[in-house]
């Protein structure tokens, strides 16, 4: 029988005050494994980050990733004169926030949308650029990129795109973050696990309908379209035993709720993997 070594989490974007944080401590008693943090610039406050360090610690829940800024403004791909340079400057700071909370890898997007045809390739030379000079600041810090793969026109939107933004950076440094939400074809899910293998270092799990023109909704998990079990099971065929990020929807019910049922979707995708693996 296939064990699976996933490790179930969710990415949340925490308030500026730790104390009283309902999300925050809603985490810290759910049994959820780990977390990824969204960046913000309160995020830079060393208070803050001892806090919520020292919460989650105690609860035994791994900070696993830091998800850096994006906009039209935080767009590494940036070509106007300053524009590169602002960008770096803010994934940067979220980089010195990963090291200060412990967090092995720092998610960042390739860019903005839209981007044009016509401006494309200059704009992957210069998402390339930064990524390179991005990868020899979190080497030095001791922390991994994981390039997103994205939907629509973004950098980044495939994973033969994906593999040609990082084909000259070294894989030790340098991986993707898998999100389930983005291709524009769900029926590429699996190859695309398969395709890009080893250098998945971390996922963001939704679930959506792919109808165009958004391609993403961040459902939870089999109110979609995602085949579940046959997913798990090609992350399986590549041996990823890392965290499942939910990346989905939390508003409407209570934050103890939507945990509760990230807990519970998860265990239904094991049930499903296992039972399409016999």
């Amino acid at each position: 029988m296939r064990q699976y070594g996933f490790r179930v989490g969710v990415s949340l974007a925490l308030g500026e005050s730790p104390d009283g944080d309902g999300q925050l401590e809603a985490l810290v008693r759910s049994g959820m494994e780990c977390v990824e943090i969204l960046y913000y610039p309160y995020c830079d406050d060393g208070a803050w980050t001892a806090s919520v360090k020292g919460r989650l610690h105690s609860a035994e829940v791994d900070i696993n990733s830091i998800h850096a800024p994006f906009s039209k403004e935080v767009d590494i791909s940036r070509l106007d004169t300053g524009g590169q340079e602002s960008a770096l400057h803010q994934v940067r700071r979220a980089m010195i926030m990963a090291v200060q909370l412990g967090a092995r890898i720092l998610v960042v997007h390739g860019s903005s949308e839209p981007i044009e045809e016509d401006e494309r390739p200059q704009r992957i030379a210069q998402c390339k650029s930064s990524l390179s000079r991005l990868v020899k600041r979190a080497e030095a810090l001791g922390v991994k990129l994981a390039l997103e793969l994205l939907p629509r026109t973004c950098l980044g939107n495939t994973a033969d795109e994906l593999e040609m933004l990082l084909a000259d950076l070294p894989s030790d440094h340098a991986g993707f973050c898998l999100d389930t939400n983005h291709l524009s074809n769900p029926s590429r899910l699996d190859d695309a696990v398969i395709q890009l293998g080893k250098r998945i270092i971390t996922l963001h799990i939704s679930d959506y309908d792919a109808r165009p023109p958004e391609y993403e909704r961040h459902w939870m998990p089999f109110h979609g379209v995602v085949d579940w079990g046959s997913f798990a099971n090609a992350l399986y065929d590549i041996q990823y035993n890392g965290a499942f990020i939910y990346e989905v929807e939390l508003a409407g019910s209570s934050i103890e709720e939507k945990l509760e049922e990230v807990q519970s979707t998860f265990q239904r995708i094991l049930r499903a993997a296992a039972t399409q693996s016999r």
